[in-house]
């Protein structure tokens, strides 16, 4: 574990914010940001992603499996960005961090050939998963990699980097000359404690940022804001599926915990958490 400071404005004061699974998430004094302090080395955090298991008090699995309810989602929020751009011209994407390849089957749903698109993964797993559906998926370092795309997609992707704005300027760099940025992550850092969705799955999630703070720093780093779309967070749309799950857990172990989560859960579910954030490589 390391000691680091806010990578956002630099700050190294700031306030405990709460603990988790062995971990500290602390809120910077000067931003705001929330961040894991200490966090994992960057030599144990690239060991985690590639196998999926992220060490704290318990072992973290972050492997997971295909969603189909996840292209659902995806396609449905596409479209409300992009309208019918997506159906027009061909255009070629990266999407990275691409999971089990839900977007990149949400975009051959939507987009009818139009966009030829691949995916980067850290996790063997995945990308192993990814491949079997015959998805274009493997891994490679974007720094090294000299291909630019119409578009490059981060979903669920920024709460894990340890340096977001030097990534943002690499994506910056991979871009065609107006291409364009989609990224998703949550809009929290702003929430009270008792209000922030749970768990925060540290220390895999490395931090959490706000809306004024990301366009803030895509701003600086060469993007011009396009729109900004903001859902209830993905796992509090199916509620029915979260409070069947803590009830029977409550039922199984009588742990008032359990229930205390799901009250944390349902009035998390009104806050508009899941923040998509469209941008265009600013000239």
């Amino acid at each position: 574990m390391i000691e680091v400071s806010c990578y956002n404005c630099g700050s190294a004061h700031h306030t405990l914010y709460a603990t988790e699974n062995g971990c500290s998430l602390v809120k910077c004094t000067g931003c705001g940001l929330l961040y894991v302090n200490p966090r994992p080395s960057d030599q144990e955090i690239d060991e985690s992603v590639k196998v999926g298991a992220h060490k704290g008090e318990q072992t973290l699995n972050s492997t997971g499996h295909y969603m189909a309810t996840k292209v659902a989602i995806y396609r449905k929020v596409l479209i409300d960005i992009y309208g019918m751009e997506l159906q027009g011209r061909k255009r070629t994407w990266l999407d990275i961090g691409c999971g089990h390849g839900e977007l990149l089957v949400a975009l051959q749903k939507l987009c009818k050939g139009n966009v030829v698109a691949k995916g980067i993964e850290p996790n063997r797993h995945k990308i192993a998963a990814a491949r079997k559906r015959g998805l274009d998926v493997g891994y490679f370092d974007l720094a090294s990699h000299d291909e630019q795309y119409d578009s490059i997609s981060l979903l669920n992707v920024y709460s894990h980097l340890t340096n977001p704005p030097e990534f943002l300027r690499l994506v910056r760099q991979r871009l065609r000359p107006k291409g364009e940025v989609l990224l998703q992550t949550g809009d929290t850092a702003s929430l009270p404690v008792d209000k922030h969705p749970r768990p925060f799955r540290l220390p895999d999630e490395l931090s959490f940022a706000s809306e004024q703070i990301l366009l803030r720093m895509l701003r600086q780093c060469g993007f011009e804001i396009i729109s900004v779309n903001k859902y209830p967070a993905i796992k509090l749309r199916f509620m029915k599926s979260i409070i069947v799950k803590r009830i029977l857990k409550f039922v199984l172990t009588h742990k008032s915990s359990q229930l205390t989560a799901l009250y944390t859960e349902l009035r998390a579910a009104k806050y508009q958490t899941d923040m998509w954030i469209r941008a265009r490589a600013a000239v």
